[in-house]
């Protein structure tokens, strides 16, 4: 039941009086069938009113509830994708870790080569005596460990090549340098001076590195 203000009283009716209602008993009922149906019109539109707000509540939460999951699909599927690229993206080779020899020739002996400067004079013959200028290191080129340098004192070595006077690696590569040529040359240390080191200069075991240059056959 609804309890109407007296706006609701249908406005062709008289002014509600105690006399009217008295004096014609039909017109009162028709009156309180119309407030009737009125109110069971207003009771009708509440309750759609209230329908309506549930329904639009309830799609609300619905709504907010599916964007909550389409959110964390997102995140869910970013995630994957992020990973995945970081799968497919190609390794970056660094330059500090690659063979900083790589150039170097490596003969069948063991010694690697490179050569720094052509040359365009002869090739000693075995047992030829050569005139050379050096220098050597233990701890790679242009290191802080240099052990001896010719060029340091201004005076180049002299010894004849394939004779045995000098390291076997010496041998082998003045025995196949131009005149006028210079190299880089890596011994292993059974190219050098083996287990034993040398003079107390060279530890046994150690790889040398030398720049040579031949600078005439004598």
């Amino acid at each position: 039941l609804f309890i109407l203000p007296s706006s609701f009283i249908h406005p062709s009716s008289p002014p509600p009086s105690e006399s009217v209602i008295q004096q014609d008993p039909i017109s009162s009922k028709q009156q309180t069938m119309r407030i009737s149906s009125l109110g069971l019109l207003v009771g009708t539109v509440v309750l759609a009113g209230a329908s309506v707000a549930a329904f639009n509540l309830s799609t609300n939460t619905n709504n907010v509830a599916a964007s909550s999951t389409n959110r964390r699909d997102f995140l869910a599927k970013s995630a994957a994708a992020a990973a995945t690229a970081s799968i497919a993206l190609p390794k970056i080779v660094i330059a500090d870790d690659a063979d900083p020899y790589a150039a170097y020739t490596t003969t069948e002996s063991g010694m690697k080569f490179l050569v720094t400067k052509e040359g365009d004079g002869a090739i000693p013959s075995g047992g030829q005596t050569v005139k050379a200028h050096y220098t050597g290191w233990l701890d790679g080129f242009d290191g802080e460990k240099k052990f001896d340098s010719s060029r340091d004192r201004n005076r180049p070595f002299q010894f004849k090549v394939g004779a045995g006077q000098v390291i076997r690696g010496w041998d082998e590569s003045f025995g196949t340098m131009k005149i006028g040529e210079r190299r880089n040359i890596i011994l292993p240390s059974r190219l050098a001076y083996g287990d034993r080191g040398a003079g107390g200069v060279i530890p046994g075991g150690a790889t040398l590195y030398f720049d040579v240059e031949l600078l005439g056959i004598l």
